[in-house]
């Protein structure tokens, strides 16, 4: 889709030029000035996403962590139902999981594209509880899938725990 506006530049000469500027459907305008065409970006859409996991959950080995309350999803690249955010716009992005378990242990992957990126593995025992983070810095690309899900082969053991005490989250976030 094509925006087109009219406007007027002053430069700092003083001259007065008529230029006509319409938005292309990859986000950037372009602007016609006196025969001359140059491209300006727009400013970058805010891409956001914070989600948490409700309830203790006792996963298998290689399962989709699903983080079901969605607090800030700018952009709506994050499914709160399946645990998936899907890139809007391609760019380099933050990812950062924390992992909180109660008596057990659990390894946890994060994934783009079904390939892992980062991992993490927490011990917990003897009645104890704890959490880990792992953080990522990726360039992703537009339809690109992230997701976290515990370790491919090794089961883990006890809960992932995440209640008002403290929190399972994954967030993420576009750079530029």
């Amino acid at each position: 889709m094509l925006t087109s506006i009219i406007v007027v530049l002053v430069v700092v000469t003083g001259d007065v030029f008529a230029a006509s500027s319409c938005q292309t459907t990859d986000g950037r305008y372009e602007v016609s000035v006196t025969g001359r065409s140059i491209n300006i970006e727009k400013r970058s859409q805010v891409i956001a996403f914070h989600a948490y996991i409700s309830n203790h959950v006792f996963p298998g080995a290689g399962r989709r962590l699903v983080f079901d309350v969605t607090k800030t999803n700018q952009g709506k690249g994050y499914n709160g139902h399946i645990g998936v955010f899907t890139c809007p716009t391609t760019g380099m992005y933050v990812f950062v999981w924390v992992i909180r378990t109660s008596n057990g242990e659990h390894s946890t992957e994060l994934m783009i594209n079904d390939s892992v990126y980062g991992s993490t593995f927490l011990r917990a025992k003897k009645g104890d509880d704890g959490s880990v983070s792992g953080t990522v810095v990726a360039h992703v690309s537009k339809g690109d899938t992230v997701y976290v899900r515990t370790h491919s082969v090794l089961a883990g053991d006890g809960a992932i725990a995440s209640n008002t005490h403290g929190k399972t989250t994954f967030s993420g976030w576009l750079l530029q």
